[in-house]
């Protein structure tokens, strides 16, 4: 398989690269501010992401009615401005004459809640993970302390864990709804499952905390989180604050500490639990499972609604959960996601039903470790640039 990597480095200007692994041949371009301003402005507008002043109920209102996922054809306006702007022509070309190819995206604070995978291509239409295998690379300070993944034969699935002191419908509430065995998310138990649980009831809303995380998540070689996820204020500088709700708050900064044993493979369903890349320090809840071991985590760019306001039937947020956990599963786990990724926006481009809103499928992103091979490549060969406005 051939790979591929583009960064993307703010300063005045948003510069950009990209090169194939083994090639000395650096392409780079750069986005004029005026794009960059409105790129910027153009999130705030689209994402269930709350603002200062503003409540839930308004943050779903804006998503689902005023910005780019209110229409099929919105969207798609909106995801082909999104790549015309930031995937260059040489880059499509260098994609489709390669066979298949992973495409390693190294995104800047300022382009952190891009769905790469799910922007349309020019001239053809054809959406990027059509492609390739677009991946999100793990940030160099973060690569160099990643600790060595571990094997478990257990799949840690904590769902929905029940937060003490919070009620059911409060704003650390569940975040699924009362468990019922005949609920959609029913096949997450197995044998393998960790805790050990004969019925879905018995898994989910199951209150964990710390040590007991830490300690199952030596004994796992997965792990799939939904719940509760609190981002950390965009007045810091760090996404160290990122905090998992178990029966108590964990920080991302927290768990490096305990010296937690990630899984190998992590799945983080929860609000913003990708966001680590939005700060200038990106060490958030997804980079720390790296830091600690993992080589494959799924993780959240922004808010994800629930289903509460959906009519019966409609569960697009257990589809993503059902999803990430076949990925986390599986043999090739960026393909098997992006393959899910790819039949949900054919499903929405074609008949926009309520449950194949983007606000669900485009929100997750695979970031996955580059084995040492690969980053020794990288480096090994002179870079010979050359300038290009995009």
């Amino acid at each position: 398989m051939h790979t591929v990597h583009l960064t993307y480095a703010d300063a005045v200007t948003t510069y950009f690269s990209w090169r194939a692994a083994g090639s000395g041949d650096v392409l780079t371009a750069r986005l004029i501010p005026a794009q960059m301003d409105a790129l910027r402005d153009s999130f705030p507008c689209t994402l269930p992401d709350i603002h200062p002043g503003e409540g839930a109920a308004d943050a779903l209102r804006r998503t689902f009615h005023d910005g780019a996922f209110r229409s099929p054809q919105d969207t798609w306006t909106y995801f082909s401005q999104l790549g015309a702007m930031l995937i260059p022509q040489q880059l499509i070309a260098l994609l489709r004459g390669a066979g298949r190819s992973r495409l390693i995206i190294r995104p800047s604070p300022s382009l952190a809640q891009v769905p790469w995978a799910v922007l349309p291509t020019h001239p053809d239409g054809r959406l990027l993970g059509e492609l390739a295998d677009v991946v999100l690379g793990v940030p160099d300070s973060v690569r160099a302390l990643a600790g060595a993944p571990h094997d478990g034969d257990a799949d840690l699935m904590v769902i929905d864990p029940k937060i003490p002191g919070q009620p059911p419908t409060g704003p650390l509430g569940s975040v699924l709804g009362r468990p019922v065995d005949t609920d959609p998310l029913a096949p997450l138990v197995r044998p393998t499952t960790l805790p050990a649980a004969d019925t879905y009831s018995g898994l989910a809303r199951v209150p964990m905390s710390r040590q007991e995380f830490l300690a199952s998540s030596a004994r796992a070689g997965s792990l799939l989180f939904v719940g509760h996820v609190s981002a950390a204020g965009e007045e810091t500088a760090s996404a160290e604050s990122s905090t998992l709700h178990l029966s108590e708050p964990v920080t991302a900064g927290d768990l490096l500490r305990a010296g937690w044993r990630a899984p190998r493979r992590v799945g983080l369903i929860g609000c913003s639990s990708g966001s680590d890349l939005r700060y200038p320090e990106p060490f958030g809840l997804a980079t720390a499972a790296v830091a600690c071991g993992a080589q494959t985590v799924v993780a959240s760019l922004w808010t994800l609604p629930t289903e509460a306001t959906l009519p019966a039937g409609m569960h697009p947020l257990r589809e993503l959960v059902l999803a990430t956990d076949r990925a986390l599963q599986s043999a090739d786990p960026a393909r098997t996601l992006l393959d899910w990724q790819l039949a949900k926006a054919r499903a929405w481009f074609s008949t926009g039903a309520p449950a194949d809103n983007p606000a669900w499928w485009a929100a997750p992103a695979l970031t996955e470790r580059a084995p040492a091979r690969e980053v020794r490549v990288w480096n090994a060969r002179p870079h010979h640039r050359r300038n290009h406005d995009h």
